[in-house]
């Protein structure tokens, strides 16, 4: 569980600073197995949208509203997973 719980951090932290130079994401800190991350105003849905269509699931928590207006979670995978995720994510902010 040590080296599990370590490749979760690191890749939580490459997530994060990786989305945080994305266009338009905000990406909120976290401590967990997830990153909570605001989206450009308006375009959650369509983001999830596209990522579901691409085969990468995520959490669309934008349907909450209030604070959770224009916000996704994804959960922290392995690195190979968060590289089709990243990858995915700059596509759909490119659409």
């Amino acid at each position: 569980f040590t080296e599990q719980a370590k490749c979760i951090r690191e890749e939580r932290q490459r997530l994060y600073a990786e989305k945080e130079i994305l266009g338009g994401i905000r990406p909120f800190a976290s401590r967990a197995n997830f990153i909570l991350f605001e989206t450009p105003a308006g375009r959650a849905t369509t983001i999830f949208q596209f990522l579901k269509a691409k085969g990468v699931l995520i959490k669309n928590l934008s349907t909450a509203g209030d604070l959770l207006k224009d916000c996704l979670r994804v959960t922290v995978g392995t690195p190979q997973e968060n590289d089709v995720f990243l990858s995915v994510l700059r596509e759909s902010l490119a659409e």
